[in-house]
């Protein structure tokens, strides 16, 4: 009776098993049959049928058109596959750019790491450990760009002016600045032999945050620069505070000026202590995207940092908007920290000193539009498309890397950033 039970239990446990491996068979028959249709395409940018023309604008060779989306009618995948293909060949152009134009070197992290273990990468001027005066650190947004990049969209369907962070640089070099640009975005690699291809986090550097503490602690802590100025835009002013908040002291004694560019960053939401606030409040400007005209004030009701319009209700467009008002900025913080009885006599009054006058008073901003704290800033960005597939049939972004939200007149423009925080480990 026993052994009867025996066999019958072992009867239906062959029978779950081949019924689960024809399941198991007819599951793995049913998804390769939908796999994506693999496409190769260029590998640099002339073979790509591409060129950047004397103005920066990317055009086609042989026509001088602009870029199209619809490279093939109707095949919306393909399109997106061969935008994202040619987003990848121009963040190297870029690269060779910073390296060849401005001798900027790449410097990688984790510094010492271990033969074959993944690395992320930043950009350093040669004067980085000679340069005892100035230091410019440039911090992206979140998703797809890299280093170098404020938008992928600007650079491919306006110019490198707009998208891109080599006008910084330049006024940089040219005003006696050490530069290093921060590449927050790259956070896993592969290791070698690894047969499954499956990235692992790359060590210091495995999210935008530990990314800038690693650059900090291995570039900046080593180095002998006594005045520094640092351009976040985005997601970047998120990284910046969790920094500034780690290392305050050196903040006070060293980083003159931080300019932010529609900062998704919260004091409140990030849990700022009253000392960083303080800080916050007398050398930080936020360039908001807004209706208002360029540096005119914004009245915040959720953040004390001096936030000021970047002329622009594009969000992606803020830091091109609002640069020469920066470089302004930068000049006037750099006068008063070196010549502290050079200071303008409203010191309190943060907008007061460092901007221009604006015939536009400060406006309030409505209760509609409060800034969103951290949380749901993250939720939202989990929502956003992971590659730009917000693409218009015509052939431009309906929106980009940084998604927007509608502006009000004298109402900062409340935005969360590029696209969901996977896109981040795109390598």
């Amino acid at each position: 009776m026993c052994f009867s039970k025996f066999l019958t239990y072992i009867y239906t446990l062959s029978l779950v098993f081949t019924l689960t491996e024809q399941f198991s068979g007819h599951s793995q028959k049913k998804i390769m049959t939908e796999e994506e249709p693999v496409y190769e395409f260029a590998n640099n940018l002339e073979d790509f049928g591409y060129f950047f023309n004397e103005e920066g604008k990317l055009r086609k060779k042989g026509t001088d058109e602009p870029f199209e989306f619809n490279v093939q009618e109707g095949n919306h995948h393909y399109n997106q596959k061969h935008y994202n293909a040619l987003g990848d060949i121009i963040t190297e152009k870029i690269y060779q750019m910073m390296e060849k134009d401005y001798k900027l070197q790449r410097s990688y992290l984790p510094v010492n790491a271990e033969e074959g273990e993944p690395q992320s990468f930043v950009f350093i001027s040669g004067d980085l450990y000679t340069n005892s005066d100035k230091l410019m650190i440039l911090v992206h947004g979140n998703g797809v760009v890299r280093a170098g990049q404020w938008a992928r969209r600007l650079i491919i369907n306006d110019c490198l002016d707009s998208g891109t962070q080599l006008p910084y640089i330049k006024w940089a070099r040219e005003n006696g600045y050490a530069v290093i640009v921060a590449n927050t975005n790259i956070n896993t690699g592969e290791l070698p032999n690894n047969k499954k291809k499956k990235p692992v986090p790359i060590k210091g550097n495995a999210t935008p945050e530990e990314h800038m503490e690693s650059l900090w602690r291995e570039f900046v802590q080593r180095c002998s620069v006594k005045h520094i100025a640092i351009v976040a835009h985005s997601y970047g002013g998120v990284c910046t505070l969790e920094l500034a908040k780690k290392h305050l002291r050196e903040f006070e004694e060293r980083v003159f000026a931080i300019a932010l560019t529609d900062s998704v960053h919260g004091l409140r939401g990030q849990e700022a202590e009253p000392e960083v606030v303080s800080y916050y409040k007398q050398h930080v400007v936020n360039w908001a995207s807004a209706y208002d005209p360029l540096d005119a004030p914004l009245i915040t009701t959720t953040d004390e940092v001096p936030t000021v319009s970047a002329g622009t209700d594009k969000h992606e467009n803020t830091s091109y908007s609002s640069m020469h008002s920066i470089f302004k900025f930068f000049k006037e913080k750099y006068e008063e920290t070196v010549n502290p009885s050079n200071k303008c006599k409203n010191e309190g009054d943060s907008n007061d000193q460092i901007l221009p006058a604006s015939d536009t008073p400060a406006r309030d901003q409505g209760e509609g539009e409060e800034t969103k704290d951290l949380t749901n800033q993250m939720e939202e960005q989990a929502q956003t498309d992971q590659s730009g597939t917000d693409m218009k049939e015509s052939g431009s972004l309906e929106q980009t890397e940084s998604s927007q939200s509608e502006t009000i007149p004298g109402d900062h423009a409340v935005t969360v950033d590029e696209v969901n925080p996977e896109v981040k480990s795109e390598l």
